[in-house]
């Protein structure tokens, strides 16, 4: 294949490319940073003053059982460290048929323990909306399939820039500045979208496989009736905070709090979901009525969630070289936007020498 059919496919592949490219970088820059930005645009909702120390699992429950008896907690959703004035959100529903669903957000102050807000999942503003589409699965699995090929043409454009640099790196002091700030940017960017690219299609492909495998801890977990214990009958429920106490141990002290969700008379296990600073993940299951760990399990998945799985989100985000690798993924993502902007710039240059 020679350079100019390079030229031509790596030219048309980043015009039909660099809407994708630049979306997907924006809203996985919000995905990121979506406790952030939540308080930042919508502080009547989310925003929260620091006092003290955050309402405990068990102080929630009560909380709720008292202001909102009706509501059923599918599950609560606690702030990452670092933004410790943000709400908690607690998603679930009214609906006595079913007491899983959690198409309903209350916005929650940990620190005053009162209801901010109630709004439907639907109605969680552009923040949410942008995260939801980052991962395409709102589209189930045509949108798997769409953003695989979308995907996978990414990085065909980044390889076929990287192959450009390489056969016209003799030539290229002769070129104007803005062709070589883009043939610089292009080889920073090209890492970047690789690896984002490959890892966020392998991510969306694990998605969808576990989902038909029924691999989800949580998922498991809520089933009504879930692993019934031979001495639930006749017991009560331990304490949410001692269930808490209990899978907290069971992992090491950087682990922190992301999500959880209450044991009760249809579903009699805690679910504990813990992340690390460098994102992998764990989560852990207490029996509601004897305080047993029923196990630890790596990324969320009942099997199978070691290696591959579980290093997949640390990758994707950077952050497997903590903090300074999430903001070397935001870094180059802009330096990916602006190799998109001078190669747009380029070609209305050509087309206008062209013209003229």
């Amino acid at each position: 294949m020679n350079v100019r059919t390079v030229k031509v496919v790596h030219r048309w592949l980043a015009f039909v490319l660099g809407i994708f490219v630049v979306f997907q970088i924006m809203s996985g820059s919000i995905a990121a940073e979506s406790r952030l930005l939540m308080e930042w645009f919508y502080p009547e909702k989310y925003q929260v003053e620091v006092s003290g120390g955050p309402a405990t699992p068990t102080q929630i429950q009560s909380t709720m059982r008292s202001l909102a008896p009706d509501f059923n907690i599918a599950h609560v959703m606690v702030p990452p460290p670092g933004r410790a004035g943000t709400a908690y959100i607690l998603m679930g529903g009214r609906n006595p048929d079913n007491l899983h669903e959690s198409k309903t957000m209350v916005d929650f102050d940990q620190y005053r323990q009162r209801i901010i807000g109630e709004h439907p999942l639907v109605e969680s503003g552009w923040i949410g909306a942008m995260t939801v589409l980052h991962r395409w699965i709102v589209f189930g699995k045509s949108g798997f399939y769409v953003v695989s090929v979308l995907g996978l043409a990414t990085v065909l454009m980044s390889l076929s820039g990287c192959y450009l640099y390489v056969l016209t790196r003799k030539t290229a002091r002769q070129l104007p500045l803005i062709n070589r700030c883009h043939r610089t940017l292009g080889v920073l960017a090209s890492l970047f979208l690789v690896v984002t690219s490959t890892s966020g299609i392998a991510m969306s492909a694990v998605y969808w496989g576990d989902r038909e495998e029924n691999l989800s801890v949580f998922a498991n977990t809520m089933k009504s009736g879930a692993e019934p214990t031979p001495t639930a009958h006749g017991h009560t429920l331990i304490d949410p905070d001692t269930a808490f106490n209990i899978a907290r141990v069971t992992l090491p002290s950087d682990y922190y709090l992301s999500a959880y969700s209450y044991a009760s008379a249809h579903a009699s296990n805690y679910w504990f979901a813990f992340f690390d600073p460098r994102l992998f993940r764990q989560d852990v299951v207490i029996d509601g009525f004897t305080g047993e760990v029923k196990g630890v399990y790596a990324a969320g998945k009942t099997e199978r969630g070691d290696g591959f799985r579980n290093l997949l989100l640390p990758i994707h985000s950077g952050r497997y070289f903590g903090s300074f690798g999430g903001f070397l993924m935001t870094f180059f993502g802009f330096i990916a936007v602006l190799w998109l902007v001078s190669g747009i710039v380029m070609y209305i240059r050509s087309k206008r020498m062209t013209r003229t």
